[in-house]
């Protein structure tokens, strides 16, 4: 993504690493997914400008994807991870619910924030690993 010229695309990490449970394909395809619908509800008449920023908030990790888009209205909030829902003229509308399965089936959530013509901001929580835990029953992924 950040070999687009139109738009700049910044990523923010603390320098310390963080574990967590969760499976490494599922969470790369909800980072492509978020960040692919963020790219898309920026105007073109827009520089788009995409945050990425992870950190860590108690015993979670949290990923917050920020754009400058046109943002969500009122009225389609709480349809956003219902299958079938879009607001493009094409796709199925099932990626955010399929996103919303995958980071619930690693006892993460997803959610969002927006404000119409301002932008929005997707965040996954996902909770973090004990470094010391002896019981691994999927894959540890490192943020």
């Amino acid at each position: 993504f950040r070999k687009r010229k139109d738009m700049k695309i910044n990523m923010y990490e603390p320098i310390d690493e963080m574990y967590v449970f969760a499976d490494r394909n599922a969470l790369v395809r909800v980072l492509n997914n978020i960040i692919k619908n963020a790219i898309q509800a920026i105007p073109t008449e827009r520089e788009g400008l995409i945050e990425i920023k992870l950190y860590k908030k108690g015993k979670r990790a949290i990923i917050r994807i920020s754009d400058n888009g046109v943002g969500i209205p009122k009225t389609r909030r709480e349809k956003v991870f219902l299958p079938n829902f879009t607001t493009k003229t094409s796709g199925t509308g099932l990626g955010l619910a399929i996103c919303a399965n995958m980071v619930e089936a690693f006892n993460g959530r997803l959610y969002f924030e927006s404000t119409e013509h301002i932008g929005t901001d997707f965040y996954l929580e996902i909770p973090l690993m004990h470094v010391n835990d002896n019981f691994i029953q999927q894959e540890r992924v490192v943020l």
